[in-house]
């Protein structure tokens, strides 16, 4: 007995020493090491040295992001704060990190001033501070500095090869940065209902920056990454000329291909080159693929790519990765939006709410207005407060119009007056105009087989229609949504792509709803 307590007693020694060496490790990454730099105010007039001072902020982040060790909150995380007199701790809890970096910019022509400080977010102890006087061209140089100073303070020894990657990775270009600065702001009013009317026109203007940005800095690949957005409107809006569709397509897939020659981000490599294939005429090996990019370590934020693998049973491998992007960028919309869309494609009604309920404590308690809550309360069969939260969707959204659709038909009203009834919407105040897809969601979801069929068979003959009408799959939620032999272009693709087919459908919709047979 003694001889068995002597051991009992020996291995507890040594577990409790392994998790001393080992928790720590892990820990320090995740709490001790983290940090969020907000954006530094400019104390300039001039509303150029605004662009000027997020710029210098972001490529301060993206330094501390490239050192080992480190959690550095995303730039979408972080620059929510721009102009916002909040209490740090209240900063520091809401981004999850135990520090802040924050600052301030003063530019007079050629000359500018950084004042820089490292603050404990639990009680604002100030852990180091500096002020720097220098040229503009020297600038590369002060970022590279601060984030170094930050790392020592932070008990993060950087080697020679880390700072050769801060160099490597870096943007030397000041007006190169300025103009992707410029191009952000436009590109995130294009994406807001409240101040852009056609996200098209305002993602064209954030192209010109973005354009003007890798002109100066041919090597800059988050600026190509952004730029594609833009052409991947074009393809799923309605009445553009087969021709712009055309040049859309090549577009993106050109700037995916230079995100992918450019980055020095194996994740963001990896998802570059899957974004491209998804628009191609060519998927061999795309599942694999597709597998690969969502696999690979980092906290990279896809563009389409978490809503195409919706329709083909990744829901496993995007909600991991949305969960590893929402650790690095804790209030990213469109990474929420992905994990969100995720599960519903998966029948996953709960784990969507779930999702839902995370974001909006993220955002303080606000809301969001979308379709999301109202189709997964359908999923689960809570209709009332399916009514309940349709009621809260803006009204002229092609999200509202395929969320009645769902709730009417799992109510069974009449298919016929249901349709009539959303004749009323006024698609004119639609900023996306993708009521085509839409317009496909209804008439599957409805059973109208031969109607479904004719709007798939229209996008399967467009540019990139095999990528619309998966990105279709996944927003039906009713299984196959169109007959293969209806899209000849979409069927070859999944023969040698390794994709499945169909989606199993996430919500069963009664057959008194239906105007054909499935």
């Amino acid at each position: 007995m003694d001889r068995w307590i002597i051991a009992v007693l020996a291995l507890a020694v040594v577990l409790l020493l392994t998790d001393r060496l080992l928790t720590p490790s892990r820990t320090a990454a995740t709490a001790d090491k983290s940090i969020a730099v907000l954006p530094f105010a400019s104390f300039s007039a001039d509303a150029e040295n605004g662009y000027f001072s997020d710029g210098l902020s972001e490529e301060i982040l993206n330094s501390l992001a490239r050192i080992e060790g480190m959690r550095v909150v995303g730039r979408t995380s972080s620059f929510q704060f721009k102009g916002k007199d909040e209490d740090l701790r209240e900063v520091g809890r809401k981004l999850d990190v135990a520090h802040l970096l924050e600052g301030s910019v003063r530019r007079d022509g050629a000359r500018v001033r950084i004042t820089a400080q490292l603050i404990r977010a639990a009680d604002g102890i100030h852990l180091w501070s500096s002020t720097y006087d220098r040229r503009l061209n020297d600038v590369l140089a002060v970022q590279f500095d601060i984030a170094e100073q930050v790392a020592g303070a932070l008990n993060i020894v950087m080697d020679e090869t880390q700072r050769a990657r801060m160099a490597q990775d870096g943007v030397s270009s000041v007006d190169a940065f300025i103009a992707y600065q410029k191009g952000l702001k436009r590109y995130d009013e294009a994406h807001d209902p409240e101040r852009s009317r056609n996200a098209i026109d305002s993602l064209s203007q954030a192209n010109l920056e973005f354009d003007k940005a890798t002109a100066l800095e041919p090597g800059f690949a988050q600026a190509y990454f952004m730029a594609a957005d833009r052409y991947n409107h074009i393809l799923l809006a309605d009445d553009r000329p087969q021709a712009e569709r055309l040049d859309a397509q090549q577009q993106a897939m050109r700037l995916y291909g230079l995100v992918a020659e450019h980055s020095h981000d194996p994740q963001q490599r990896l998802l570059a080159l899957v974004e491209r294939q998804m628009l191609s005429d060519d998927w061999h090996g795309l599942a694999g693929q597709i597998e690969a990019a969502l696999k690979q370590p980092g906290c990279r934020n896809p563009d389409w790519l978490p809503v195409f693998a919706s329709a083909f049973g990744y829901t496993g491998l995007i909600e991991d990765l949305g969960r590893r992007t929402s650790a690095c960028d804790p209030l990213n919309r469109i990474n929420y939006n992905s994990r969100i869309r995720a599960a519903l494609a998966a029948g996953q009604g709960q784990q969507a709410l779930d999702i839902v309920a995370d974001y909006e404590q993220s955002r303080g308690g606000v809301p969001i207005r979308n379709a999301a809550r109202t189709r997964a309360l359908i999923m689960l069969g809570r209709i009332d407060d399916a009514r309940a939260a349709l009621a809260t969707i803006t009204p002229h959204d092609e999200g509202r119009y395929t969320a009645e659709v769902m709730f009417g038909a799992i109510t069974g009203e009449n298919a016929a007056q249901l349709r009539a009834r959303l004749q009323s919407i006024d698609r004119s105040q639609s900023i996306y105009q993708f009521w085509g897809n839409a317009d496909a969601v209804a008439a599957a979801v409805l059973g109208d087989r031969a109607e479904a069929n004719h709007w798939a068979a229209i996008v399967d003959a467009q540019p990139a229609g095999p990528f619309l009408l998966a990105v279709l799959g996944a927003d039906c939620l009713c299984g196959a949504p169109f007959d293969l032999d209806a899209t000849p272009n979409f069927k070859a693709r999944l023969a040698e792509s390794g994709l499945r087919w169909p989606p199993p459908p996430a919500i069963r919709f009664p057959a008194t709803a239906r105007t054909a047979p499935p």
